[in-house]
């Protein structure tokens, strides 16, 4: 699940498993209409994960209940999906939670949907309800009217998102809202960014506030034996953790750490990134090197997360543990790499940036699809999804500011291409602009023809097809961010809570932070200089390194003097620094001409 700040899951409890046959489950595939219409039943989807505790007990209980059994197959075909190994379908349901429970006709016409465990007895009455009234729920209709040529935000609906959002925080506890408790990282990080804008001012509140007690709040959901990050909390002060762990929510967290350390030098927020890599870095790599994607909260029915994840290291190794779901996907890989990568930025730890070189060489053999695309889990055209594609993008923009190896900034602009010409919504429907999960399965039917677009997919195209544009000046790489900004303006003006949209908004209005260092790569100092300069804190970072023995740099719009010494240089908003020649210079030089 990813989680959005409207995002709210239902957990019901209910009885252990019986041990009853399960059913038939069927394979998600548009043949399912045809044999639909031809039986004249209704489809049953079942949408589950792996590390989902209440998806094992609604196929424990409700699915084994004889009475349900018996009316599905009569009335239904059942199919289960793993939601995690389906991206385009998992983000058309997603802010359902899992389980999700979605009824279609033979038309592929949605008749009802249900986020969540469904007990027995309910379910039955539901099945019942559906088979004798078949009506189609209404749809959400959105709408605002907007200038077909924005590309930014209004200052109305920019300082209308900016109150929504402090009006969600709770001053008490960190985080937002009145239900659950989780890190979302575009949020935590408009509110790093902010603070920092106005720290120049001597006024940082309430957005370090903001900050300060969300980051502090959630350290509560890191395992302290295993490291890692729960899922997130039932609790308001973070103390109910539901304790899967997912690579989503690890990336999420490194990543907010990382920054919150960069801007405010806390040694608690390193620690924290720390200890969520240590559990990626020991549990979830596969001997190839690739990452796996979840861990379980329970490590048995009888022995559930509450009590396993309360013992000692080796108590929890002496028996089961909870079971790690090894399928290898390019869009986690992905989220590990660029998290990895980023925390090598902070501390040198060259395993961290060797693990993740040696991660994104293993994606890229054996998920890189004929089209240029990934893959989800093999490397075919039709397993290609934008998130796929968008995180080994993002993934080689990092490593490219770890190593300053121009290969992986050309893989990055090379993907970028690839997202704007298979994932761009040219259908000049609503709302206008933005990128796709997938294009519909030919003969796709009712809901399943219209494409998805996942929101913070299309906030992290939008962010990375801009940097990338500032970074070679190529003008469809701009066109397309300008794209997702549309997509996002719509969104906003439609009254979503988009923080990410704020991001967006400002990156595209500005240059970034510039700087260069000069001097041969062999060279102790300048590499020292680069050292300094890819930890300046801030993630609309543009880096380079000029060594002159490899030629121009990608964006040759600067000329550097030839030195007797490595030497570092910031370039930004129509100013140029004088060169500095120490590592504590850097990030001064870069300050000044940082318009924030």
């Amino acid at each position: 699940m990813r989680f959005t700040l409207a995002l709210l899951l239902i957990a019901l409890s209910g009885p252990t498993r019986a041990e009853t046959p399960s059913l038939p489950w069927q394979k998600w595939e548009p043949a399912l209409f045809d044999r639909a219409a031809r039986e004249d039943k209704y489809i049953l989807l079942h949408m589950a994960a792996v590390w989902c505790h209440w998806c094992h007990v609604m196929e424990g209980t409700t699915y084994k209940d004889p009475a349900v059994q018996k009316t599905i197959a009569e009335k239904f075909i059942a199919v289960r999906v793993d939601q995690d190994r389906d991206p385009e379908l998992s983000y058309r349901y997603e802010n359902w939670g899992w389980p999700a429970t979605v009824m279609l006709d033979k038309d592929g016409n949605e008749i009802f949907k249900r986020r969540g465990y469904i007990p027995p007895e309910l379910f039955k009455k539901l099945l019942a309800a559906v088979i004798e009234d078949p009506s189609a729920l209404p749809t959400f209709a959105m709408g605002a009217t907007v200038d077909p040529d924005a590309v930014a935000l209004s200052p109305k609906r920019r300082a209308d998102v900016e109150a929504l959002v402090l009006k969600s925080f709770d001053r008490d506890n960190g985080g937002f809202g009145n239900t659950h408790r989780f890190l979302h990282s575009d949020t935590v990080e408009w509110a790093l960014e902010r603070g920092r804008a106005l720290q120049r001012n001597g006024d940082t509140a309430p957005w370090r506030e903001v900050s300060a007690k969300t980051l502090a709040g959630a350290r509560r959901l890191i395992d302290p034996v295993w490291g890692g990050m729960f899922q997130y909390s039932d609790r308001l002060d973070w103390s109910g953790p539901h304790y899967e762990k997912l690579l989503n929510i690890q990336r999420d967290a490194i990543r907010s750490y990382v920054l919150a350390h960069e801007i405010g030098g806390d040694p608690a927020d390193l620690t924290a990134a720390r200890d969520v890599a240590r559990w990626l870095m020991e549990f979830m790599q596969s001997p190839e090197g690739a990452f796996y994607i979840s861990q379980d909260a329970d490590a048995g029915p009888d022995l559930h997360g509450d009590a396993f994840y309360a013992r000692t290291d080796a108590e929890r190794r002496a028996g089961p543990i909870p079971p790690i779901d090894r399928n290898t996907y390019a869009r986690e890989n992905g989220w590990a790499i660029a998290s990895l990568a980023a925390l090598h930025d902070v501390t040198g730890d060259t395993a961290l940036l060797d693990a993740a070189r040696r991660a994104f060489a293993w994606t890229l053999a054996n998920r890189r699809a004929p089209n240029g695309g990934l893959g989800h889990s093999r490397a075919t055209d039709d397993d290609t999804h934008l998130g796929d594609t968008l995180a080994m993008a993002e993934a080689a923009l990092a490593l490219y500011r770890s190593t300053a190896e121009r290969r992986y900034l050309a893989l990055a602009v090379e993907l970028g291409e690839i997202i704007v010409r298979d994932h761009s919504d040219a259908t000049g429907g609503f709302p206008s602009g933005g990128f796709i999960v997938r294009r519909p399965e030919p003969g796709a039917r009712g809901v399943l023809a219209r494409p998805v677009k996942q929101l913070d997919e299309n906030v992290a195209v939008t962010r990375l097809l801009n940097l990338l544009a500032r970074q070679t000046d190529k003008a469809e790489l701009r066109a397309g961010a300008e794209h997702g900004m549309r997509h996002l303006i719509q969104l906003a003006e439609d009254g979503l809570v988009v923080p990410g949209a704020l991001l967006a908004d400002r990156e595209l209005a500005r240059e970034p932070a510039h700087v260069t260092i000069v001097g041969a790569k062999d060279n102790p100092d300048a590499r020292a200089l680069y050292a300094a300069a890819r930890t300046f804190p801030t993630r609309y970072l543009r880096i380079e390194w000029l060594d002159r023995r490899e030629g121009s740099l990608p964006l040759s719009d600067v000329d550097y003097p030839d030195m007797p010494q490595a030497a570092a240089y910031a370039c930004a908003n129509g100013a140029c620094s004088v060169p500095v020649f120490a590592p504590a210079e850097v990030h001064r030089i870069v300050a000044k001409v940082d318009d924030r």
